[in-house]
């Protein structure tokens, strides 16, 4: 046995090693303190889908409102491990956001031991991946089964095989599972595969650096991927069976496959007009400076040497870089969280330069001159994850709300969970209080109150959500009122007249506030018992949270069979 192969095992613990610590990073940033940050608007809805199909198998897909099954599917599982809890609800976002360094692994030939922990460690430290795997909402999956979809088709190109092509799909799979902007990513990768089909330099199909297409000529290339016709059928099946099982809601909503395809048209409207979030062409360029900081310049730099060399993985990963930033500049409609499908093949262009430099730094026939540009574009390629990690240390544990940091969007301020504390602890304090909470009305209620309340033990049934002037019917009857919106005076001036109350104000979201009403003789005993003070934030989660009965409309023919219905 040679030095250079005994040696191979100690490499392979080390680069283990090195790719665990990684992961270790990644979940620093990620896990620690996952409830911090109140709830953003859209995961207070995400939680309430989450809790339908938890309590009463109930999932139905809207595609002209909301994004894909996936999500919902993870929380289940997560509920069922922890009940609903405010960390359960974000553990899946946190782990799939930890683990997409882990699926680098597979891209060593590639990219190299030296690309992947640096591509991997920019990941793990990246603002916006951080802030968004600590948030309720899909991209951090998307982006999750983007890596995977892109590795795969990487490795395929390079030795198409059953199981590379079934990774493939199943990586295409989740991505459309979760946004339907997935279309725009495979634009992407397709215009990346396609460039460095057409422009790139056939390199040996083996060696320190091997070539992406296995060392074959364009038309070799071409001939060996389409040569297994059952490799496409099979990953085309996998595909069509999982959009199936969880876009029908596993058999129970057929309407949801036609559905898939449905999406697009809504959506795609809605990035021609830019609907509510309409903004100028050049955006994406600041917002990119913020998310990966000193990484922008060694990805400029990798392309222009992957240009220079031809080299098909740089010219493939540039061009995926690429269109995906001129494709989303130039759609009017525009979201912080978009970003992200830009981020991941930036930072995978800084591992693939780190990984080229150290190839030539490596290369013992060169002079030292030559070779020390190799260290240091590694070391630049490096120099970012400083910065990046104290980015995403102070903007998830100090400036989570701080509507200056550019991917923090409409979030809720931490201030509204006094609105929380004042709810549930006037609720503690009343002498006969109901056990599962007030009546609560909620007039435009676009805030995440409702899975606070509920998962702290209240009865969803008891609270009412509507979007117009409530009736005084209601209003007699409740026991705490809440409003944002156009509707607040109103409302306002409908509880003068009918006793006393109690007003309070909250911040909501930059520029938005919300209103609250409480009883006077229950704020009283709320504040004879202590306050805020005596309800520090967080309060804990109810032990059991209370199911509501199913309603009607969701019943299955067999439960109306049996019901007599």
């Amino acid at each position: 046995m040679t030095a250079e192969a005994s040696a191979r095992p100690w490499k392979r613990v080390a680069l283990l090693l090195a790719v665990a610590a990684v992961f270790g990073v990644a979940l620093l940033l990620r896990a620690p303190e996952l409830g911090l940050k109140p709830l953003h608007s859209d995961e207070g809805v995400n939680g309430w889908f989450s809790l339908r199909l938890y309590w009463w198998n109930v999932y139905r897909y809207q595609p002209s409102d909301y994004h894909g099954p996936f999500l919902y599917y993870v929380n289940l599982v997560a509920f069922w491990l922890m009940g609903p809890t405010d960390f359960a609800l974000r553990a899946g976002t946190m782990l799939f956001g930890a683990a997409i360094p882990l699926l680098l692994l597979s891209a060593r030939r590639q990219l190299g031991s030296v690309g992947i922990l640096t591509a991997g460690l920019l990941i793990a430290v990246g603002p916006c991946l951080v802030y968004f795997s600590r948030t309720v909402i899909h991209e951090i999956y998307l982006v999750f089964f983007t890596t995977l979809w892109a590795v795969s088709l990487a490795r395929y190109a390079a030795r198409p095989s059953m199981k590379w092509g079934l990774l493939a799909a199943l990586g295409a799979f989740g991505a459309f599972a979760n946004k339907e902007t997935a279309i725009i990513t495979a634009g992407a990768l397709g215009f990346g595969a396609a460039l460095a089909w057409a422009v790139g330099k056939r390199r040996p199909a083996e060696g320190v650096d091997p070539d992406l297409f296995g060392g074959r000529r364009r038309h070799e290339a071409l001939a060996a991927w389409f040569a297994r016709p059952w490799i496409w059928a099979a990953g085309l099946a996998l595909f069509s069976v999982l959009v199936v099982l969880f876009f029908s809601s596993f058999f129970t909503n057929w309407r949801g496959v036609p559905g898939f395809f449905q999406a697009f048209a809504p959506w795609l409207e809605h990035g021609a007009t830019g609907r509510n979030q309409g903004k100028e062409w050049s955006w994406f360029w600041g917002v990119m400076q913020d998310t990966q900081g000193l990484a922008l310049w060694p990805a400029i730099l990798a392309v222009v040497w992957a240009s220079v060399k031809r080299h098909r993985l740089g010219l493939a990963l540039s061009g995926w870089a690429i269109s995906s930033f001129v494709v989303y500049s130039m759609i009017p409609y525009k979201t912080p969280w978009c970003v992200l499908q830009i981020d991941l093949p930036v930072f995978l262009l800084c591992g693939w330069l780190a990984g080229q430099a150290w190839h030539l730094l490596r290369n013992v026939e060169l002079c030292w001159y030559l070779r020390a540009p190799g260290a240091l574009v590694v070391l630049a390629a490096l120099a970012a994850a400083p910065q990046l990690f104290w980015s995403s240390w102070q903007d998830d544990f100090e400036r989570y709300d701080d509507d200056a940091v550019p991917y923090v969007y409409v979030q809720t301020l931490r201030g509204f969970t006094e609105m929380m504390q004042d709810h549930l602890g006037v609720a503690a304090s009343e002498v006969d209080g109901h056990p599962l909470g007030p009546r609560v009305v909620n007039v435009e209620a676009k805030n995440p109150a409702r899975w606070y309340t509920i998962t702290r033990g209240w009865d969803h049934e008891r609270s009412r959500y509507i979007k117009e002037v409530p009736k005084k019917k209601h209003l007699k009857t409740a026991g705490i009122v809440v409003a944002t919106g156009r509707h607040k005076r109103s409302v306002g001036r409908t509880l003068k007249e009918l006793g006393d109350w109690h007003e309070e104000s909250y911040p909501l979201r930059p520029g938005w506030g919300v209103t609250a009403w409480y009883r006077q003789d229950a704020w009283d005993a709320y504040q004879a018992a202590g306050g805020r003070e005596a309800f520090p934030w967080p309060v804990p989660e109810a032990d059991r949270v209370h199911e509501p009965p199913k309603p009607k409309r969701y019943w299955t023919w067999w439960e109306k069979r049996r019901a007599g219905e």
